[in-house]
Formats: structure tokens, sequence, C-alpha cells
């Protein structure tokens, strides 16, 4: 009599090839960082200042958050990014104001972009943590190639601040030595070239997002090619596997059959991209046709674009968002959350912010209660002084918008700005290419 007694019960744990055949696909997440030094060397003399104030209470920091705490927040990220699927692929970008360039994977070495791209670049267990979580994501290259990275654009924005520094005294140095019976047109060639210096040191604070932008959408295409065969993202080759008996409908792209399983089973294994920005520095008004741009081009990829601003909750400090990661994110129906400064962004707590709203997959999202945008300001930007504007001057060559009128040239695509005086000329027509700029109601 078996009464008494319970048949046991074998389960087989799932296996690679289950885990590569389930229903979610595997993500492809790109990671832009803001390591721009003059922010982050701004927070760190804040930090330093409040903590040691807090000390001498015997109370812990509360923040903002450097860079190392950035860093340390991206890695636990990419840590759990890459245990959440076998074949999920991340990529790290980061941002300074003049140089953007990938981290993680690097161009050569172990676990190079190639290999990654390719299928592998998970490692082989030789390296610290390598091999853990992810095939195709090394957490102990990871964490190498991200700190190394850091240091070395931190190093070259450094050197680089540092020459524009000298050659900033030079300049200085060599006005003062100047006569006073000089010219008109050596005053006026002077005057232009202080405008022009003070126009390209305005546009290079904050960091370069729009380039960093850029290069993630083009790292995503060159997957997206490799995971399809070599095909672009973007071809839509229902018609290639369309067969004889599927009529015209599937011609149109309205029948089903065949064309569309066998799309639904490459989509498997296609990888789902979305792209994360963690800014920290104020927007960069000149790149805002870029970011649209970008943006644009990332909704007809359906590429998903987070992203999460860090405040440093001062009140010196006016970025206290960012209107422009606003409007990416809202047009590519992402996530959007302006980090609550003080306590949040220290001792871990930012790590379990980003874990906790942007770790989920895009496919996930509408089950769970994730922070919504209601709120977001589409207002026109001045695109020299940052200011919200209704009524601006738009150039007739960039469409670049202005609050008052550019008096030499548009100081963005740098074309000369007629008078308002001018008429057509003798031969008909209105001018040599210059640019004029009208008044619009936006």
């Amino acid at each position: 009599h078996n009464h008494g007694t319970v048949d046991a019960v074998t389960m087989s744990a799932p296996t690679a090839d289950n885990n590569s055949s389930s229903s979610s696909p595997p993500n492809l997440l790109t990671l832009i960082l803001d390591i721009t030094i003059f922010t982050w060397s701004h927070r760190d003399l804040a930090r330093k200042a409040q903590d040691k104030a807090l000390a001498a209470k015997n109370k812990t920091s509360a923040g903002p958050a450097n860079l190392d705490d950035v860093i340390t927040s991206v890695l636990a990220l990419g840590a759990a990014f890459s245990c959440l699927n076998r074949d999920n692929v991340l990529v790290v970008i980061a941002a300074t104001e003049e140089e953007v360039a990938v981290i993680y994977p690097r161009k050569g070495g172990e676990g190079n972009m190639e290999e990654v791209v390719n299928g592998g670049g998970g490692g082989n267990g030789t390296s610290n943590g390598g091999g853990e979580c992810g095939e195709r994501v090394d957490l102990g290259l990871l964490n190498d190639y991200v700190r190394l990275g850091v240091a070395e654009m931190v190093n070259r924005s450094a050197e680089r601040a540092e020459k524009r520094k000298v050659q900033e005294e030079q300049r200085k140095q060599q006005q003062q030595h100047q006569t006073m019976d000089v010219d008109n047109v050596t005053n006026t060639n002077g005057n232009d070239t202080n405008n022009s210096s003070q126009q390209q040191t305005a546009h290079k604070k904050g960091a370069a997002i729009a380039s960093a932008l850029s290069l993630a959408l083009c790292t995503i295409n060159r997957f997206m090619v490799a995971s399809h065969a070599g095909v672009s993202a973007l071809a839509n080759t229902s018609l290639l596997q369309r067969k004889d008996d599927e009529g015209i409908l599937a011609l149109m792209g309205g029948g089903g059959g065949a064309g569309e399983s066998s799309k639904s089973s490459s989509s498997k294994n296609m990888l789902s991209p979305r792209a994360l920005i963690l800014q920290a520095s104020p927007d960069r008004t000149s790149d805002y046709n870029a970011l649209m741009n970008c943006a644009f081009a990332a909704l007809k990829s359906e590429i998903v674009i987070d992203g999460c601003f860090i405040p440093t909750g001062m009140k010196n400090d006016k970025a206290k968002s960012s209107p422009f990661l606003q409007q990416m994110v809202d047009q590519t129906r992402g996530i959007y959350l302006a980090v609550p400064s003080g306590a949040a962004q220290v001792n871990g707590a930012l790590s379990e912010v980003l874990l906790s709203v942007f770790l989920p997959p895009p496919s996930l999202r509408s089950a769970m209660n994730l922070p919504k945008l209601h709120n977001v300001d589409f207002r026109a930007r001045c695109f020299e002084t940052g200011e919200s504007i209704d009524v601006a001057q738009i150039c007739n060559q960039c469409l670049s918008i202005f609050k008052e009128r550019p008096k030499d040239v548009c100081l963005t695509c740098g074309a000369k700005v007629r008078k308002k005086t001018t008429k057509k000329g003798k031969n008909g027509g209105s001018g040599s290419g210059g640019a004029m700029t009208k008044k619009m109601k936006l």
C-alpha cells in the first residue's frame, strides 16, 4: 500500500536554449553618461563643504552625488541588467564638453566591440567577475573599462581646459599691449574675434548629449544589422519572405500567413533597443535641433529613450531639470525622472533609484507603477540665452530661434544677417544668400 507515500516530482532547470527562446527578447541598453569636469568638480566642492559641516554634527552626507557615486550606480545597473537575460547587451558612452566615446566595450583587447556585436564578449571567466551573469556582458571588464574610460576622458578634458585658459591669458595680454592708435578695421576684427570666442565658449558649456545620442543610435543600428543577418533594421523584409499564394494583400502589407509568422519568429531573436541618458549639466541650447532630430530618428526606429537628470539641489543652481530631455523622452514614450536631491543621491540610494525605475524593460512597464511625464515644457527656447519664449526671431537658413535679432551673424550656422532695410537688388532676388530672421509667434 502506497497511501502514505508521495511520488517525487523532478523539475528540470531551464537550459540556455529554453532561455534564449523565451517570449521576451533580449535587450540592448545604450547608456549615456555625462562626465563634464566643470559640473562634477563644482558638485564635489559643494559636497565636501556640506559634509564637513555635517560631520561636525555627527551626521552623514546629504549629497549631492559625485561622479564616483554615479559610476558605482551605473555599474550596479549594468550588473543587474546583464542578469535579466543572458543575451542582453550593454553599451556605455561617456560625454564631456567636447568629446564623446564608447567606453564599454572598447575597440580592442578582451571583450572588444567586434566580439560583442558578433554575439560574444562575455569573457571566459578569466577576468574579475567575468561571465557570472550574462553571455555578452563581462562584469569584470565592465568595471575596469568604465572607470578607465572615464579617467582617460576626464584627463583629456582637463588638459584641453588648461590649454584654453593659457590661450585666453595670452590673448588678454596681446590686447593690453595694443596701442590706442589702431585703425577701425583692426578694432572691428578684434571685436569679431571676441564675439566668436564668447560664442564658442557658450556652446561648449554642458555635455555634448546630442553627439553622444547620435553615436548611440549609430551603435544601436550596428547591433541591429548584425542580429538581422546583415540587413538594416529599418528594412522591410516581409516582401522578401512572401510566398506565391499569399496574394496582393501581402504585397500591400495587409496579408498575414507565413509573412507574419516569419516576422514574429525573427523578432524574438532581435534585440530590443533602448537608450538611457544620465545627465547632470544644463542643456546646451545650440544642440536643440540635433537632439530633436535624434529623437525623431529613434521614434522611427522604435528605440525608447529614457532620461534621468541628477540635480545638485543647491539654491544657486538653476538647472533642476532638463526640458530637452523631457521632450525626447515624451516623443519616444520613455521614462523621465529628476532624481530628488539630498540623501536620495548618496549612500547607495542612487543605485536603488536607477534599479527601481530604469531596470525593467519597456515590455513590462505597462504593468508597473513607474514615473510618468504629465507637464512637459514644449515651449521654444532661445538658442543664445536658453530662455523660454513665445515670440522669437527665426533664422531662415538653419531655423534657429532667438529672443533678440542677432546683430551680425547667426550664432548657430554663422550666416550673415542682412539688415532690415535690405531690398531686392537690380538683378532681382533679395541678396547674396545671407540669413534673414523673421519675427514669428511660436
